[in-house]
């Protein structure tokens, strides 16, 4: 059984940029989406959380060479019928 035959797909939202930050002992992964939303040009999501600097820079060189986040969700599929 595969993705399609359970009516998902999977589709990619572009991102624009990536950073690595740390915070209170953790490093941290945001990122910053192509906007939505008026206030998306300044926000920064949440992407992932590690104790070492390395596996946070690895996670976001992955995120910024992928181009976007992948999202799963439910397909839509709209048939036309001809009279």
């Amino acid at each position: 059984m595969d993705i399609n035959e359970l009516g998902l797909e999977i589709i990619k939202h572009p991102i624009v940029s990536v950073r690595v930050q740390n915070h209170a002992g953790k490093w941290y992964v945001e990122y910053r989406r192509k906007p939505k939303y008026y206030f998306d040009k300044w926000w920064w999501f949440d992407d992932s959380t590690f104790k070492d600097y390395k596996d946070a820079y690895n996670r976001a060189q992955m995120l910024a060479t992928e181009g976007g986040i992948p999202e799963v969700r439910q397909k839509t599929i709209e048939f036309t019928v001809q009279e």
